[in-house]
């Protein structure tokens, strides 16, 4: 027997590079970017699993 994958769509604004989008569970998150500073995203078992930002202030 064959394996049936359901499918969505959704829109994405590709002109706001402040956010990130992440795929998880079939549901799309996004994170707001910091002005300055890191966001790493944590995997676990091949699935994101947290982001985790560190946020700076450019003086």
């Amino acid at each position: 027997m064959g394996k049936y994958i359901n499918t969505m769509t959704t829109e994405v604004d590709l002109m706001d590079s402040n956010k990130l989008y992440v795929v998880k569970d079939g549901k799309l998150i996004f994170h707001e970017l910091p002005e300055y500073g890191e966001t790493v995203v944590i995997t676990l078992g091949g699935k994101v699993d947290r982001l985790e930002t560190t946020e700076k202030r450019k003086l």
